[in-house]
């Protein structure tokens, strides 16, 4: 299967509100909006390059093809959650119409596809092209100034928070250390990145795991 992107999301996104930060860092002023929305952006990019695959709204096209020797139950597209089949088009059987994609067997937050169940059980040999908007739509802010939730997981806003938070407290300390006392003899504890994360916080990776290919669909 090919997946390509007919309408491609704007990048860089911020896939978490400046407000959620500032709420964490207990930070009441605007003095440091600047900087916050930096570690957001960054924090963004760490947490899609972890994922490891499109995540965020668009417009997309999979070529599908299924062999002379096979038939499939469903078919699995490329990129989820699927918002809306645009076009459904095989080399052998032409173009649905739309009240056949409407009659489409669709498993929207997983991408699985199924055949119409006014059609045949399985689909057939042959090339399928399939057009489809699909994808999260990060929280945004509306042009009232009131947050817009959007359709993305908590948990990868959350652990793009995690992320940006570490990075705001790296700056004035080893990034790596958690805690420390200056009581009796004092005490150091460090907090470990953890291993193949491009530096996200073994915290915000746990959060993560499911949406990476692979995961759970």
């Amino acid at each position: 299967m090919r997946t390509i992107s007919v309408s491609a999301p704007e990048q860089p996104v911020a896939l978490a509100l400046r407000d959620s930060l500032k709420v964490d860092l207990g930070i009441t002023d605007d003095s440091q909006d600047d900087r916050l929305d930096d570690l957001l952006l960054d924090a963004s990019s760490l947490v899609l390059d972890y994922i490891g695959r499109p995540i965020l709204n668009g417009v997309w096209r999979d070529v599908i093809e299924i062999r002379p020797d096979e038939q499939r139950l469903s078919i699995m597209l490329g990129i989820y959650p699927v918002t809306k089949i645009m076009a459904f088009v095989s080399h052998h059987g032409g173009a649905l119409t739309p009240d056949q994609i409407g009659d489409l067997d669709l498993v929207a937050y997983s991408g699985i596809v199924y055949p119409p169940a006014t059609g045949p059980a399985l689909w057939s040999p042959g090339r399928y092209v399939v057009t489809y908007q699909a994808g999260y739509i990060p929280p945004t802010r509306g042009e009232d100034g009131l947050p817009q939730a959007g359709t993305l997981p908590r948990g990868i806003s959350g652990a793009v928070l995690l992320a940006a938070k570490a990075a705001w407290h790296a700056a004035d300390r080893d990034p790596l250390l958690r805690s420390e006392s200056e009581q009796g003899t004092g005490s150091s504890s460090w907090a470990a990145t953890a291993a193949g994360s491009g530096g996200l916080p073994q915290a915000a990776v746990d959060r993560l795991t499911s949406y990476r290919p692979g995961g759970l669909r």
